[in-house]
């Protein structure tokens, strides 16, 4: 599944959000033990396809907006991994309100490219919740 959209308020936009809320409904896609590993989607995949408003550099540690990572956060792991999905690198464009033709023709060539080569891109990894607390050693969590 793709999810294709512009960065609204650091997330999806309400119409996306809503659709998500009807269609990934509760005892539909998750509840009664379906949720991450055994999600009523495990063995499917995933990714964010979107467009921001500001440049790159906003969207860093540090930056602006803040990581990106973190801002995705909450719709990789509490949306797609939650229903079961694995979830692959988001592709993302930058500023695209301000990109030129030949910089928007560059990305739909490279979008183009990896839709041909996805079946052979690997999962991301995804901190859960807890990684942040005090307690990193719990499974699941990078060092």
């Amino acid at each position: 599944m793709i999810l294709l959209f512009p960065l609204w308020w650091f997330g999806l936009p309400a119409i996306l959000k809503g659709w998500v809320d009807r269609v990934l409904a509760m005892g539909r896609t998750y509840g009664y033990g379906k949720w991450y590993q055994t999600g009523t989607f495990r063995g499917k995949r995933a990714l964010l396809s979107f467009t921001t408003g500001g440049p790159e550099e906003f969207y860093r540690k540090g930056g602006l907006f803040g990581d990106i990572s973190a801002i995705v956060h909450p719709i990789h792991r509490g949306i797609l991994q939650f229903v079961g999905f694995e979830v692959l690198g988001p592709q993302i464009h930058y500023a695209a309100g301000r990109a030129d033709e030949a910089t928007r023709k560059a990305w739909l060539a490279d979008w183009e490219k990896r839709l041909h080569s996805i079946a052979h891109e690997s999962p991301i990894e995804i901190e859960s919740y807890h990684c942040y607390s005090q307690n990193q050693s719990r499974p699941g969590c990078r060092p």
